[in-house]
C-alpha cells in the first residue's frame, strides 16, 4: 500500500475530496479515466486471462459504473475483451463524465466491448445465461454500488449481486470489486441488505473506514491512486461547502432552520452587528435578533426592515441587560458575540458571564471583533465547548502573545495554528490572505478571497456566516471552514459582477448568487 493513502477516510470525506479535486481544476473525468487504467493495469498484472476469455463488468449508473465502462475500454488496450452489463437504463447514468465513456464503448469501442442492458427485473433472464461456458467469462469485475450506497438495495442491483455470488461459487469465477464491494457500508462494512463477495476489492484513492479483509465479503485489498492530490484534503473548496448547506424538511416551520443571536454594538459601532445579523437573513436562516445598545438601535433598524431589533439603555452593553439577553440565548442555537461591542470593563464582566450561561446551556457560539480582546484573560472559559473564535493576527496576538509564521510558510504556520486549537480546546478561525482552520485535530486552509476584501465589514460578515452553519446543524470545525470558503467566494464574486470598488452591504446582498455560482461550477 502507497505511503500517501494508508489512512483510512469516510465515505463523506471521499465525495468532498473528489469534489475538491474539480474545484482546483481535475475534471471528473480525468479522475474516471485514472481509475479505470489503474484497475485495468491491476487486473492485467494479477490474472491471466486468456485470448478467448471475456471479462463481465457489472456496472450500475452512477460513477463506480462510469469506472466500470472505462475499465472495458482499457482493457481492450491490453487485447482484452469485456462484457459490461449497465444495471439500470442509459438514461439514469448520473454524471456527463460516465454518459461520455457509456457512448464511447457503446458507439466506437464496440468490437472489443459488447454490452448488455438490464433495465429491471424483468430482464434478470440476460445475466442469468453467463457462466464460464457459454461465454467463457474469465473474471468478473463489480461496479455496480459506490460509497453513496444508502438503504436497501432495490431492483435489479439486487438480483445482480446475486448472480456475481452464485457465478464466483458455483463456476468459480474471480470477483474484483471497485472501490468497495456493492452494497457494503463504506464506514462501517455493516452488511444491511446484500453484498457482492469480492476476492480483490481494488480501493481508489484512500482505503475506505469500512473496509477489512477479515471480512467475509472481502480476500484482499489493494490501494490505487488515481490522481487526487494532497490539495484537495488541505485547501477548502466547493466539497466541503456541499454537505453543510443544508435544506429545509417539508414540514419545517418559521424557526426550525436556524435561530441567530447577534450581541454587539456600541455608541461608535452601529454597522458591525447589523452586518453579521443581515448576513444570516440573507443566507436564509429562519430569525436573526440583534441586541444593541439603545444607542445605536434605530440606527441599526433602518438596515432592513427585515431586522429584529432589542435594545437596553446607554452607549455600551453592560450587566444591566444580563437577564434579557439570558432569556435570548435560551431562544436562539447560535450566537454572535463582539461585532462593534467596545471594550469597556462593564461589558467585559458582562460577556464573562454570558460565556458562562452558553456554556451550561450548551449553546453554540461565535467570539469575534471586541469579545476576543476581551476573553483574553478568561480563556479556559472556552476549553472543550462548540466555539469558533475568528481574529485576525493582530488579535490573535492580544489573546495569546502569539506572532504567527508568515501566512504563506503553509507547514510551519499550521503547526502552530495546529497546536494552539488544540492547547485553547476550540475552533480556531484566523483571518488572513488565507485563512487557518483548526478544532486542534484537523486543520483546513482557505484561499478564497480577493484583496479588495480588505474593507470595514467583511469580518462581521464571515462571523454571521459562521453562525449560519452553526444554525443549521454543523460542527463548529465545518462551519468554520463553509464560512471561511463563502466569505472569500463572495469577495471574488462581487470583483467580478461589480468591481474592484464594492461595500461589505455589496457582499451581504449578493450571499444567493455567490453560493449559486459555486454549485454550478
Amino acid at each position: 500500500m502507497e505511503q500517501f493513502n494508508k489512512e483510512k477516510i469516510s465515505a463523506e470525506d471521499v465525495a468532498i475530496e473528489d469534489n475538491n479535486a474539480q474545484w482546483l481544476g481535475i475534471p471528473l473525468i480525468h479522475l474516471m479515466e485514472c481509475a479505470g487504467y489503474c484497475i485495468a493495469d491491476e487486473i492485467t498484472k494479477r490474472y491471466n486471462i486468456k485470448k478467448e476469455s471475456t471479462v463481465a463488468i457489472f456496472c450500475g449508473t452512477g460513477n463506480n459504473g462510469g469506472d466500470g465502462f472505462v475499465v472495458a475500454r482499457q482493457l481492450a488496450a491490453f487485447n482484452i475483451k469485456s462484457l459490461v452489463i449497465l444495471v439500470g437504463t442509459p438514461e439514469k447514468i448520473r454524471t456527463q463524465a460516465s454518459l461520455f465513456n457509456w457512448k464511447l464503448i457503446t458507439n466506437h469501442i464496440n468490437y472489443m466491448v459488447k454490452n448488455v442492458i438490464i433495465r429491471d427485473s424483468t430482464e434478470i433472464e440476460k445475466i442469468e445465461l453467463l457462466n464460464r461456458n457459454t461465454h467463457k467469462i474469465g473474471l468478473i469485475i463489480d461496479g455496480l454500488l459506490g460509497t453513496g450506497i444508502v438503504g436497501e438495495i432495490r431492483e435489479p442491483i439486487s438480483t445482480a449481486i446475486d448472480v456475481i455470488n452464485k457465478l464466483r461459487e458455483k463456476e468459480n469465477i474471480k470477483v474484483v470489486s471497485i472501490d468497495l464491494p456493492s452494497g457494503m457500508n463504506p464506514n462501517t462494512g455493516e452488511i444491511l441488505h446484500k453484498a457482492v463477495k469480492a476476492d480483490l476489492v481494488i480501493v481508489l484513492h484512500r482505503i475506505k473506514k469500512g473496509l477489512d479483509i477479515e471480512s467475509d465479503y472481502i480476500r484482499e485489498i489493494v490501494v490505487r491512486s488515481i490522481g487526487i492530490p494532497y490539495e484537495a484534503s488541505l485547501f477548502i473548496g466547493k466539497g466541503d461547502l456541499i454537505p453543510t448547506l443544508k435544506v429545509r424538511n417539508v414540514d419545517n416551520h418559521k424557526g426550525q432552520f436556524g435561530r441567530i443571536l447577534v450581541i454587539g454594538g456600541s455608541k461608535n459601532y452601529s454597522g458591525a452587528p447589523a452586518y453579521s445579523s443581515l448576513t444570516g437573513i440573507n443566507f436564509g436562516i429562519d430569525l436573526v435578533i440583534t441586541y444593541v445598545p439603545e444607542v445605536i438601535g434605530d440606527v441599526v433598524r433602518y438596515y432592513s426592515p427585515n431586522m429584529i431589533v432589542r435594545t437596553y439603555p446607554g452607549n455600551w452593553l453592560n450587566m444591566d441587560s444580563f437577564n434579557e439577553i439570558s432569556k435570548l440565548i435560551e431562544w436562539s442555537n447560535a450566537i454572535v458575540i463582539g461585532p462593534g461591542l467596545g471594550q469597556q470593563k462593564e461589558t467585559e464582566d458582562l460577556l464573562i458571564k454570558l460565556l458562562e450561561k452558553m456554556n451550561n446551556e450548551n449553546k453554540n457560539y461565535i467570539l469575534d471583533a471586541d469579545a476576543l480582546k476581551l476573553v483574553k484573560n478568561n480563556l479556559d472559559l472556552l476549553k472543550n465547548r462548540n466555539v469558533i473564535l475568528t481574529p485576525h493576527e493582530g488579535e490573535l496576538k492580544i489573546m495569546t502573545g502569539i506572532e504567527l509564521p508568515e501566512y504563506d510558510k503553509i507547514e510551519d504556520r499550521s503547526k502552530v495554528v495546529l497546536k494552539l486549537a488544540r492547547d485553547l480546546d476550540v475552533t480556531l478561525l484566523i483571518k488572513g490572505s488565507y485563512d487557518y482552520i483548526s478544532n486542534g485535530k484537523n486543520l483546513k486552509i482557505n484561499r478564497t478571497g480577493c484583496p479588495e476584501m480588505s474593507i470595514g465589514g467583511t469580518g462581521d460578515i464571515l462571523a454571521g456566516l459562521c453562525a449560519c452553519f452553526l444554525a443549521t446543524e454543523n460542527s463548529s470545525f465545518k462551519s468554520a471552514c463553509s464560512a471561511a470558503f463563502v466569505n472569500g467566494i463572495l469577495g471574488e464574486y462581487c470583483k467580478s459582477n461589480i468591481g474592484s470598488r464594492f461595500t461589505a452591504l455589496d457582499m451581504v446582498n449578493n450571499i444567493n448568487n455567490a453560493i449559486k455560482s459555486v454549485l454550478s461550477f
